[in-house]
């Protein structure tokens, strides 16, 4: 049975994204999705470009020892630790909606150029050192607005799995990592204020907020 990273360099390969039967050490570029492992990742150590999309691995640690990695994308996880990243001379760093709070170990790196947090619920220590390294150098800084912060940390402490994000004026949530949907970087959902209090306050089901449990009735529990 093929680890997840195989069955990711696999689709890459059938798409024509990389060349077919070359070694873990000769790929620069890596995309993966909806992985449980990251079983076999140490081997791609020439990697500069990796991406996580829905995953859910639980320890990332793993990705420190990739040290010619230069941008790192992980959104729609169930990231939670960032420790492992302060050996990497990472420059651009897309975490977006997973489940950081203390972020302030990825906000340190010097190399960093750019930096998402957007949709996780950081704690205020994350974002105000996050908005103190960018007002002192050039990096762009991506993070939420106050109101959908405090959101996010309500549905975190709640144990949710879910998070909210806005485009624009418009408010959204999803699913973070693999245990409410099989792909939860799709699926995301148009919603209010209201309706995230009600998820967080257990008025509302994960499941049936998503869409997926239409047999839940208002203010059942999870």
């Amino acid at each position: 049975m093929s680890t997840d990273i195989e069955r990711s360099v696999a689709e890459m390969e059938a798409a024509g994204m990389t060349r077919a039967g070359a070694a873990p050490n000769e790929l620069r570029d890596l995309a993966v999705t909806t992985a449980r492992s990251l079983e076999g990742i140490e081997l791609f150590g020439a990697l500069e470009t990796l991406s996580l999309i829905g995953c859910s691995v639980g320890d990332y640690s793993p990705l420190s020892e990739l040290q010619s990695l230069r941008v790192l994308e992980i959104r729609n996880s169930d990231l939670v630790e960032t420790g492992w990243v302060t050996d990497l001379r990472l420059q651009v760093a897309v975490l977006r909606r997973n489940r950081v709070r203390d972020g302030r170990p990825v906000v340190g790196l010097p190399t960093l150029q750019v930096l998402d947090l957007s949709g996780n619920p950081l704690d205020h220590r994350t974002r105000e050192a996050a908005v103190a390294v960018a007002e002192a150098s050039n990096r762009v800084l991506t993070l939420d607005d106050e109101d959908t912060a405090e959101l996010n940390v309500l549905l975190a402490d709640a144990g949710t799995g879910i998070v909210s994000y806005r485009v624009g004026e418009v408010l959204w949530a999803c699913a973070t990592g693999l245990d409410l949907v099989p792909h939860p970087e799709a699926g995301h959902v148009m919603t209010t204020p209201k309706e995230v209090l009600d998820v967080a306050r257990g008025s509302i089901s994960p499941g049936r907020f998503l869409g997926l449990d239409a047999s839940d009735e208002a203010g059942g529990g999870r």
